[in-house]
């Protein structure tokens, strides 16, 4: 549901001759919008939710010190919220918020030019684009883009001049034959080898291997849809390398030579999204080769965005045509969306819309997991979200400035400001538009707990079927016409006529084939029911005969169990009468009996043994403690006595078989 307020801080902007439709004059922070008012020249802060709820519009007016001398048509705020940037084509100005200022009423704020020597000393170029440095502490410095081909980089410090400049070409094998002709080396003659830069946009910075710096990557994008990258090292920016144009793959891939807006989605890895005037968008995934650090361009999808012609004139400040117009005097622009990390805005003087990656997504699943194949074969969804031009001539009202806010009570909304005075706020959603949930989804996941038998005949789910039916590639966007743009009968009867013919193939049509489905479905289903209510009357009667077949099973298990009972009653008597007729012993227990005893007669002598060999162990250990113990000379002495005596015995022993002999003869 979309909300429009009239603003009264300024009149419709067509009647103040202020007329470029590349002008942005709307900007956020935290909940705040920043409005540039091009006739009283001050800014108006509103809070996003007075426009939202349709309360009570209570602004903030900030009054500058210093009021530019050129056209305003750009306005961006800070990441801190501390500062504003107003350029123009002609001049870039920086304004200091207060820390305390009042809530409602007129607060004076300090401005101060940036370039202004230059841009006044060079009056041949003109600002291209310009963003916040990221790396910058207290805000203080931006880069800016200009005509010339370079980006330079000023900090609000020392604002008369830029700290570093970065041109996007090699001018090293220009330089000697620039002083041999005594000329001043001016951008014009160093931009004459490049061709026209349109935009620029910053990504996240890369984490490299071990051992070198992380860097800032700028991508720079030519009108002829070359893409240049530069990198600038965070802590000094003095280090800085540019490469390009980049590798595009696959080779034979067709190029849009009226490039005119880049933007890179905050993804790993990057995801850059290019804009032509002709409504043609590229999107390219940034890869490197494994083999080399060199990175290529991965032409993901090129869409084509149907732009209605616009009668809207663009004339710039000297008279000229701008850059970015093309015949119908269209402007593309890109507006990114700070609630998504996969959807982004094409901003036109006609309308918005919404573009959603599902491809972002995936490819960052991809590089998280590790695993698995890669499969980006996935259309992004283009939305038409608001047209102020429906029939695209007659009506000359433009936008003049969108901003998405993010909300955690509202959500994220995109706020437009319209040439009329107008803002509109549009609420949106988590992704792109899809079909209504079916409101029997809930019912099939309670009810569904055996399964359906329809489910092994289909395998396609049946709400996922209907959903695909009623899935709409058109729908009608937010229309929106400004005061002077008088349409005649015959032109609001075509527009009422187109939006019929889109609810008609989009929506009446698709139900129509949903609502066949359906009945297709339950004549199928009242055919099972059928089937099913005759099979349940069988079972009911054959569940009837188990039950009695179960109660006689009963009886006949009560009667059974009985007479065990019974029996084993009797088994236990006769065993009890069996028993008491056996003797006290029986013959094996008397044989068992009788050996014990003969056991224990034979035990009686060994035991008697055992106590004489006690004994003698006894005397053996208490004689062997008693023998004195003898010295070695002892030992020595009775060893030569012992000796002595055995050569007396064996000498007698001789002498008495001697005698022996003789006497026997």
């Amino acid at each position: 549901m979309s909300n429009t307020r009239q603003l009264v801080l300024f009149p419709p902007l067509e009647d103040i001759e202020f007329w470029d439709c590349r002008a942005d004059l709307l900007a956020q922070h935290e909940g705040e919008v920043f409005i540039w008012n091009p006739e009283t020249l001050k800014i108006h802060i509103v809070n996003h939710r007075d426009v939202t709820v349709d309360s009570e519009l209570a602004t903030q007016d900030l009054m500058l010190t210093q009021i530019p001398d050129f056209t305003i048509t750009k306005i961006s705020v800070s990441p801190s919220g501390s500062r504003v940037l107003l350029w123009g084509p002609k001049g870039i100005a920086v304004v200091i918020i207060p820390k305390r200022r009042k809530n409602t009423g007129t607060t004076t704020c300090r401005c101060t030019l940036i370039g202004e020597r230059f841009f006044v000393g060079h009056s041949s170029i003109s600002v291209t684009e310009t963003h916040w440095f990221p790396n910058s502490l207290d805000d203080t410095h931006i880069l800016v883009l200009t005509t010339d081909n370079v980006i330079r980089l000023y900090s609000f410090d020392e604002p008369l001049c830029a700290v570093r400049s970065y041109p996007i070409f090699d001018t090293a094998h220009l330089l000697p034959y620039i002083s041999s002709l005594n000329v001043s080396c001016g951008p014009s003659i160093l931009s004459a080898q490049s061709g026209k830069m349109v935009g620029f946009t910053i990504g996240s910075a890369q984490e490299r291997k071990e051992g070198k710096e992380n860097m800032l990557p700028i991508f720079i994008l030519e009108e002829n849809s070359d893409i240049y990258k530069l990198e600038i090292s965070p802590d000094d920016t003095s280090k800085y390398q540019l490469s390009g144009p980049l590798k595009v793959l696959p080779v034979n891939s067709d190029f849009e030579v009226d490039a005119c807006a880049i933007h890179c989605l905050p993804s790993q890895p990057p995801v850059l999204a290019i804009a032509s005037l002709s409504g043609v968008l590229q999107h390219f995934a940034l890869l490197c080769s494994d083999e080399s650090e060199d990175e290529s361009l991965y032409l993901l999808e090129t869409v084509e965005i149907e732009l209605p012609p616009s009668s809207a004139e663009t004339p710039s400040e000297d008279g000229s045509s701008s850059s970015h117009d093309n015949d119908d005097g269209v402007i593309v622009t890109i507006v990114p969306d700070t609630g998504s990390r996969d959807r982004y805005f094409l901003r036109h003087n006609t309308g918005i819309h919404s573009i959603y990656l599902p491809a972002v997504q995936r490819l960052e699943q991809f590089v998280k997991d590790d695993s698995g194949d890669l499969n980006l074969e996935c259309n992004c969804v283009a939305e038409h979200l608001i047209c102020i031009q429906p029939l695209g001539s007659g009506d000359p009202t433009c936008l003049f400035g969108s901003v998405v806010v993010s909300d955690a009570l509202l959500g994220n909304n995109i706020m437009v400001l319209i040439s009329n005075a107008e803002l509109v706020t549009l609420p949106l959603r988590p992704l792109y538009r899809g079909t209504a949930p079916l409101l029997a989804d809930e019912a099939t996941k309670l009810a569904d707990v055996g399964g359906s038998p329809l489910k092994h005949i289909q395998k396609e789910v049946f709400s996922n079927k209907v959903q695909k039916i009623l899935s709409r590639t058109t729908s009608n966007p937010l229309l929106r016409c400004g005061s002077s743009g008088d349409m005649s009968q015959k032109a609001i009867l075509e527009l009422l006529m187109k939006c019929t013919q889109v609810f008609r193939e989009e929506y009446v049509s698709k139900q129509n084939k949903a609502r066949h489905e359906l009945l297709h479905r339950m004549s199928i289903l009242q055919e099972l029911n059928s089937q099913n209510k005759s099979g349940l009357s069988e079972v009911t009667a054959t569940i009837s005969s188990l039950e009695q077949e179960n109660a006689s099973l009963q009886r006949r298990t009560s009667a059974v169990s009985k007479r065990r009972q019974s029996l084993c009653h009797r088994v236990t008597v006769l065993m009890r009468d069996l028993q008491a007729l056996l003797p006290h012993l029986t013959t094996a227990e008397e044989s068992f009996a009788l050996e014990v005893q003969e056991l224990s007669r034979d035990m009686k002598p060994l035991q008697q043994d055992a106590d004489r060999l006690r004994q003698k162990l006894k005397f053996y250990d208490k004689a062997t403690t008693d023998i004195p113990i003898i010295s070695s000379n002892q030992q020595r002495n009775v060893k030569a006595m012992l000796k002595e005596n055995d050569t007396r015995i064996n000498s007698l022993v001789k002498e008495i078989k001697s005698a022996q002999i003789k006497l026997k003869t």
